[in-house]
């Protein structure tokens, strides 16, 4: 199932904290998002298999979406992209174990994601008006998506398209494919949270859209630690396939 979790910092320049507030008199247009929001995590695979699409009805899958994902489920998400370091995608960029730090530049029109866990990425979300990049200009496909956001009052909305079809939609392993348009929304209900919704659009895996949301812990003084993914991947080291043999290492060719 898509769990919650996520974000992080509040500085302006010269590294001073920016006290926090409804709505912001140096970003016109919206409220402060800069901060830090404790992430939750997506826990873990329970022992035992999980019920799969049938356990949750609703969720529009396509036939063959709702088979991987009972596959995924049937092993307990043994083959998540993130066990080998890959970047959370989508919505989980919001619900994975590790906090992200969240600076808005109204200056630049651009609010920037910084993400601790994984592989350090970076999204910038572009709120100058522009449009989205046609595929050519980002090769098609990229693992964050192409993020164009505006306000609607105290409303941050980010249009996102230009997913590959690398990423899961959370840990339990619902797919996607490269199709998907997702439509965020960040919002501040009070002071320790930050609210995330996003509506998945995607005809290739789903019948049609659906949405997802949860609350993230939000810290204005939260900071960023140093965390590798690739330092010592044990479980990726030692990960075999269906039939027994080694994923990497010269026994896996």
């Amino acid at each position: 199932m898509l769990v919650p979790a996520c974000c992080d910092s509040d500085r302006i320049a010269g590294g001073a904290r920016r006290p926090w507030r409804l709505q912001s008199a140096v970003e016109p247009g919206g409220p402060s998002f800069a901060g830090s929001a404790a992430p939750r995590g997506e826990g873990v695979a329970p022992s035992g298999q999980r019920g799969g699409a049938p356990a949750e009805p609703w969720v529009p899958f396509q036939l063959w979406a709702a088979a991987v994902y009972n596959y995924n489920s049937l092993n307990n998400s043994k083959y998540d992209p993130e066990g080998y370091c890959l970047p959370p995608g989508g919505p989980r960029l919001f619900a994975t174990p590790y906090p992200m730090e969240i600076i808005q530049q109204p200056e630049l029109k651009r609010i920037i994601m910084i993400f601790e866990g994984g592989t350090h990425v970076w999204r910038e979300i572009h709120m100058d008006g522009r449009s989205h990049l046609k595929g050519d200009e980002i090769k098609g496909q990229t693992w964050l998506g192409d993020s164009v956001g505006h306000w609607e009052g105290d409303t941050l909305v980010v249009d996102v398209v230009g997913y590959n079809e690398g990423t899961w939609l959370d840990y339990f392993g619902h797919p996607h494919t490269d199709q998907m348009h997702v439509v965020e929304k960040f919002t501040r209900p009070n002071k320790g949270t930050l609210h995330y919704e996003a509506t998945i659009d995607d005809p290739g895996a789903y019948t049609k859209p659906w949405t997802v949301a949860w609350d993230i812990p939000w810290n204005a003084t939260g900071e960023l630690q140093e965390y590798i993914c690739q330092e010592n991947n044990n479980y990726f080291n030692r990960l075999t396939d269906d039939f027994g043999r080694p994923i990497v290492g010269p026994q896996s060719k």
